[in-house]
């Protein structure tokens, strides 16, 4: 039996609400039959050609396969945000140090750290982790990171990606009136540190 992963990831389903043995959403093929596997419930469908799927159940489902724009390899390593490379630390006043920390306790320019499962945040005083999950294609990345004062990174839209430049939208959420407020940074450009 084979087993392609499917990763919705539009306005309508995000596809990190599961875990990687817990997927909803499965291709298999079992004896030249392509079956779909919608949360437990079994769709016959039909492979057009390589790239697109045909599924039928109170209408029509058409899955177009896409192939990744970019090695998912690429997005691991350290990150670091433009406007802090080539700029002395003095013109970027670090915030205060929390109480008990030294006022030259911290790393200059602040970065990012990237592996296969979590990601890591250096910002002056605050240095935070996450665990992460990467879209199957490795435009998508899911995390819950402290990664800047009160802000929380929770999903990021890799735009464009090579060896040393990648693009991102970032969504990230801060306290605001007993609530949270969610923003996105629009194309946040990171430079890879060698």
């Amino acid at each position: 039996m084979d087993t392609l992963i499917i990763d919705f990831a539009d306005s309508t389903y995000s596809a990190f609400q599961y875990n990687d043995y817990d997927r909803p959403w499965e291709l298999k093929t079992f004896y030249n039959s392509t079956v779909l596997d919608l949360n437990g419930n079994t769709i016959v469908a039909h492979k057009l050609n390589d790239s697109i799927i045909e599924a039928y159940f109170d209408g029509d489902l058409v899955i177009k396969e896409r192939k990744p724009k970019w090695d998912k390899k690429l997005i691991f390593g350290k990150w670091i945000e433009e406007q802090y490379l080539n700029t002395d630390p003095i013109n970027i006043p670090p915030p205060a140090p929390p109480p008990n920390v030294n006022e030259d306790d911290y790393d200059y320019p602040p970065y990012f750290l990237i592996t296969k499962d979590s990601i890591y945040s250096d910002f002056y005083y605050k240095k935070s982790r996450s665990k992460i999950r990467i879209s199957s294609l490795g435009e998508f990345i899911s995390l819950s990171l402290n990664s800047k004062f009160d802000e929380v990174d929770t999903f990021w839209k890799i735009k464009s990606l090579n060896d040393s430049v990648m693009i991102v939208n970032r969504i990230f959420k801060y306290p605001h009136d007993n609530s949270y407020h969610i923003e996105t940074d629009w194309d946040l450009k990171l430079i890879k540190k060698r």
